[in-house]
């Protein structure tokens, strides 16, 4: 593969492309938690990016080739002050995409971006059977916390989710 691979923060001209990418990732895996049906509207959608370009504690960074959007990372720095050294992410990239460095870039800078805001610990949530993610999220200095035994229904099979973090010492 001979492109490259522009990764930054999302834009408001950026909504139809990022509307059609969550499009596509909801049906290609089972590894979200949001199931293809439960995508919103697209102007509910246009709000929710609006909300977090504007909101100082939450981010969206995208990795694109030319217009396409081929990965994404969600940020959110907790609010309440007792735990604004916290943030959490969940990240997606297309199937086609995989395993060549997309999913470490957008956290490394996603990982930049928090604890150049104070954070000290970003967790995250990952289904115990999605064994390529928990890897990389091992490889980045994520730790096993905890277990959410039964905590997604999978089309009737249940799997647990598995909490993990990286605290900045």
């Amino acid at each position: 593969m001979n492109f490259r691979i522009d990764y930054r923060e999302v834009s408001i001209s950026d909504v139809e492309d990022l509307y059609n990418f969550r499009k596509k990732i909801l049906n290609e895996t089972k590894f979200l938690i949001t199931s293809p049906d439960e995508i919103m509207d697209f102007h509910s959608f246009k709000n929710y990016v609006r909300f977090y370009i504007e909101n100082k504690f939450r981010n969206i960074f995208v990795a694109k080739i030319e217009k396409e959007i081929i990965g994404e990372l969600v940020i959110m720095i907790h609010e309440r002050k007792r735990m604004r050294h916290v943030a959490e992410f969940g990240i997606s990239v297309l199937k086609e995409f995989r395993g060549i460095g997309i999913g470490k870039s957008l956290i490394q800078i996603a990982e930049k971006w928090a604890f150049e805001r104070g954070v000290r610990r970003i967790q995250l949530e990952v289904m115990g059977n999605n064994l390529r993610a928990i890897g990389l999220y091992s490889k980045l200095g994520y730790k096993f916390e905890g277990r959410k035994v039964h905590a997604v229904n999978l089309d009737g099979m249940y799997v647990d989710l598995l909490i993990m973090a990286k605290v900045k010492e």
